[in-house]
């Protein structure tokens, strides 16, 4: 048998593969190598350690460099994210002095080895181009003595997580304790369910797990026929205690490395609540550190503010007079004082700039008690906000409608002018209540301000070929989001409705490989949530425009929604609408302009970009025109989506299909490939 020439060939490929292997990392180290000389060129100047447009030229060559040899560019994009994330925050480390500072450091965690917090101690270890000795600890007071004691330099503790939330007993510790955040780890937590042998989900009887992964995967235990949860020391004595248990019927949850470490057999993976879970850890060491102003930098801070109406509100007031933006807050009993509270806070700044120095000075004017918990470089942030422009060119310029001049807010005087009055059917949505354009992210997009958005796909998602190649086109030719029907309003009951929940899924896949958030609209009470766990934004259709307890349903889920106007609706009833959605809570409103029903017949509706123009003197918020919709024949789009940008519109959302005559809704108004670029190429020419 091992004489068999089939065995021979594959060992020699994987001979191959391995030496590729091997001259892959030598060339990452190599790679760094060159990014420590860097460091070094940078610490002699005032030059900032991140390159944004830079570290964009980077992924957009490797992209095209990937597409080019035949590989997946988003795979690409995936891979050098993650080395240019590793490569600033070994330039941070050395600005820091901490980069080869000590030989080895001693880090505390919770658990044992190849648990979650382990694992998370190892990335953020590294990452600072240190090596480690690390002690894992039975109980989170024996972690914090071993530091107190000088036993440990660091010790390393998770502080929230994106299913599961805030960690509440660190928080005490750091009310408590006299230590310092020197540094913070952002860890992706992949849960996977492991078991002696390849049984069947139904012959499981007990799933074995810390209880914190036990919540983070809820859903998926609760699933499972006959087997019930039981909560373990870590997730690593859990996966021990299985193996030596070689019961058939018994399975843990934890992570991969785990398993593998008791050669278990991985029965599920990614088994948690959500897609992505992440864990946010601390650093915590005792004494503080100093951080260079170029290093990005969190602060954080424990207040308590005085017993007075508005207490809280001048504090935060502090932050946003001195421009720190503030990225948590989190609020705790303050102990043996009932039903009173101190605030943790986070805000992007370090104490060294002249601005965090004076906010800090005049917080402890205005907080009954303050205490800096530590200013350490940042990672656990959210993406870097892009303003959606568009490919430069040198073509004509369109003046733009002059910006309304901003109003002082309801109810407040300025003098010499009179008091301003928001109307009182959309208070919230006047302009009078917030003169400034309010501008809502979407991931790392940024909708309204200066910004121009394109949203583009197809009016139905019809298969996985269809919208997969879509989403890859139009991202390719410069649009931001991806849009697609799943649930569809149709004029007749015969017509093509949507494939629904399938639909939503293979959108949701299509955004995620293309890099693209989504939007779907939503028809039913019952479709909110279920929808909104996968759309990064909601789309209320015409139709529904003035489907109040919609309005009310969506007003009540953290993500945005896109509000288009009735077929026969005034401005003044579109904004009273969209009220019902700010009067809930839910201030991320954006106004599609999708044209109305008159006695002209040579379009579908007839598109009003005057509402735009008036949108932008009563109203902040952002405005959207859907031309697809407004004219419903394809030749029309285009020049009114330029139309649509040239007249003040943050931006347009545009049907596009790749074939056209053989969509199963709204053929004649979609463009196809050639017709989407040609569009794309026309609005980078429109100068506003």
């Amino acid at each position: 048998m091992n004489n068999d020439p089939a065995n021979a060939a594959l060992k020699e490929l994987r001979q191959r593969l391995n030496q590729v292997d091997e001259e892959i990392v030598r060339l990452l180290a190599k790679r760094l190598d060159t990014v420590g000389l860097i460091a070094k060129e940078k610490a002699g100047s005032t030059q900032a350690i991140r390159d944004p447009e830079r570290e964009r030229e980077v992924l957009a060559r490797v992209e095209t460099l990937a597409q080019s040899l035949g590989l997946s560019a988003p795979l690409a994009r995936k891979i050098f994210s993650e080395i240019i994330s590793y490569s600033v925050s070994r330039q941070v480390a050395s600005l820091a002095g901490i980069e080869g500072e000590r030989t080895e450091v001693a880090v505390a965690f919770q658990g044992s080895s190849l648990t979650y917090n382990n694992l998370a101690a190892e990335q953020y270890l590294a990452s600072q181009g240190l090596r480690g000795r690390f002690v894992g600890l039975p109980t989170l007071k024996q972690v914090i003595d071993s530091l107190a004691s000088g036993a440990a330099d660091l010790a390393f503790l998770p502080i929230e997580n994106t299913v599961a939330g805030s960690i509440n007993q660190v928080y005490d510790v750091l009310r408590e304790q006299d230590l310092h955040i020197v540094g913070e780890e952002s860890y992706r937590v992949e849960l996977c369910l492991a078991a002696t042998a390849d049984v069947p989900a139904s012959a499981l009887r007990r799933i074995l797990s810390h209880p914190l992964a036990l919540d983070q995967c809820s859903a998926f235990v609760a699933a499972l026929p006959q087997a019930h949860a039981v909560p373990f020391l870590d997730t690593r004595e859990a996966m021990r205690a299985v193996a030596e248990a070689r019961d058939p019927t018994l399975a843990a949850i934890g992570s991969p490395e785990a398993a593998a470490a008791h050669e278990l057999r991985i029965l599920s993976r990614n088994v948690g609540n959500q897609d992505e879970i992440l864990m946010r850890y601390v650093a915590l060491a005792r004494a503080p550190i100093s951080v260079d102003v170029r290093v990005p930098c969190k602060t954080s801070l424990i207040l308590s503010t005085r017993h007075e109406k508005g207490a809280l509100l001048r504090c935060l007031h502090v932050l946003a007079e001195y421009g720190l933006s503030m990225t948590k807050l989190e609020s705790r009993p303050r102990p043996n004082r009932p039903w009173e509270y101190m605030f943790f806070i986070d805000f992007e700044g370090n104490v060294a700039q002249e601005r965090a120095a004076l906010a800090l000075e005049a917080l402890r004017s205005e907080a009954l008690y303050l205490k800096i918990l530590g200013c350490y470089p940042a990672k656990a942030t959210p993406a870097e906000a892009q303003t959606t422009t568009l490919p430069e060119a040198s073509e004509v310029t369109i003046a733009p409608p002059e910006a309304p001049p901003a109003t002082p807010s309801a109810g407040r005087t300025v003098p010499g002018q009179p008091v301003v009055r928001a109307s009182k059917h959309y208070r919230l949505a006047d302009r009078a209540t917030h003169p400034e354009d309010t501008v809502i992210r979407v991931g790392s997009l940024l909708i309204g301000g200066t910004g121009f958005v394109v949203i583009a796909g197809p009016c139905s998602v019809e298969s996985e070929d269809q919208i997969n190649r879509t989403a890859l086109f139009v991202r390719e030719q410069g649009a931001h989001i991806l849009r697609g029907g799943v649930f569809k309003p149709r004029t007749g009951p015969y017509s093509f409705q949507g494939l629904g929940r399938d639909g939503l899924d293979l959108l949701a896949a299509a955004g995620k490989a293309a890099g693209l958030p989504i939007i779907t609209e939503v028809m039913t009470i019952d479709q909110v949530h279920p929808v909104a766990e996968k759309a990064d934004i909601l789309q209320i259709g015409a139709r529904n425009m003035q489907n109040f307890p919609l309005l009310s349903a969506v007003g009540k889920v953290d993500r945005p929604v896109l509000l288009k106007r009735g077929l026969s609706s005034t401005i003044e009833e579109w904004l009273a609408a969209a009220e019902y959605i700010l009067a809930q809570g839910n201030g991320q409103v954006i106004l599609c302009e999708r044209g109305i029903r008159t006695f002209e017949s040579a379009t579908r509706n007839t598109l009003d970009l005057s509402a735009v123009v008036v949108l932008r003197e009563r109203t902040h918020l952002p405005i959207v025109v859907d031309p697809s919709h407004g004219t419903g024949k394809r030749p029309y789009v285009a020049p009114m989506a330029w139309a649509a940008r040239a007249c003040g519109a943050h931006g347009v959302s545009i049907e596009v299909h790749p074939e056209p005559d053989k969509a199963l809704s709204d053929g004649d108004q979609s463009l196809d490939f050639p017709e989407f670029k040609a569009l794309m190429e026309g609005l980078s020419r429109v100068r506003v």
